[in-house]
């Protein structure tokens, strides 16, 4: 048997037009996610370890760790746990493999397995930034907190739409997706406020699209714009309220 995968690639043509190209086909043991690359395919476990191997006896490196740090807290031992270069080098690869695969996920609407990968990733985050030894790590996963909140609450928030209102929750969907998006919005100036650096919060990509979805999701309130302004302004949202004027002048324009 040859371990040429040519007629593999031939089979699933890469598009450098399409942002992502990914597929759920039926392995061995279960489905696997596959993302299309220019020189090949990734492929991934639906859940559990995106490698779908398990160090240590653990399904993860991350569990791994904590375990270890765990055990040193339990034992009241001297020695502080602490995370070296080697162990946070780890760590990073096995969260870049996670990113692949919430970003596939993504992109299929696989909503419910985003949140949890991406709340996966933000408690290794916390973790390496609790007990990475060098300052240089505790900042080298840090610094993309931002862009996973953002694909958490954009995961949420969709979710949140695509499931409908329960019959248990007076409020809309759309109503609770805005707090998704508002919750998400706080959390990701909070980490600019957090480092000092709240002055950069009003370049951040993630700030943006987080926005602008709150935006388009305004637009789909049943409540006329004027009325949204109204209420925005009466609780004193005042960035909402400046949103919605923006929406009643190109509403004004195009009638």
């Amino acid at each position: 048997m040859t371990e040429d995968i040519e007629h593999i690639l031939k089979s699933w043509a890469y598009d450098p037009g399409e942002d992502l190209v990914v597929r759920i086909i039926d392995g061995k043991d279960g489905q696997k996610l596959q993302m299309r690359i220019d020189m090949g395919i990734i492929q991934m476990a639906l859940d559990g370890n995106p490698t779908g191997e398990g160090p240590e006896n653990f399904e993860t490196w991350f569990e791994y760790y904590q375990h270890q740090q765990k055990q040193v807290e339990d034992n009241d031992v001297e020695d502080f746990f602490t995370l070296d270069e080697e162990s946070c080098q780890t760590l990073r690869r096995e969260a870049v493999h996670y990113y692949y695969r919430y970003l596939s996920l993504m992109k299929l609407g696989d909503y419910k397995r985003v949140i949890c990968d991406t709340d996966r990733n933000c408690r290794v985050f916390a973790f390496m930034k609790k007990y990475a030894a060098s300052e240089m790590d505790r900042w080298s996963l840090d610094q993309y907190r931002p862009y996973v909140i953002m694909m958490n609450t954009r995961a949420n928030a969709s979710l949140t739409i695509k499931e409908g209102q329960s019959s248990k929750d007076s409020k809309t969907p759309l109503e609770k997706a805005l707090e998704f998006i508002d919750e998400g919005i706080g959390k990701i100036i909070g980490f600019y406020e957090e480092y000092g650096i709240s002055s950069e919060a009003e370049n951040s990509i993630e700030l943006s699209v987080l926005k602008a979805l709150k935006t388009e999701f305004i637009r789909n309130i049943p409540m006329s714009p004027e009325e949204l302004l109204k209420k925005a302004v009466s609780d004193e949202r005042f960035e909402d309220a400046a949103a919605l004027r923006d929406i009643i002048r190109l509403k004004h324009k195009s009638n």
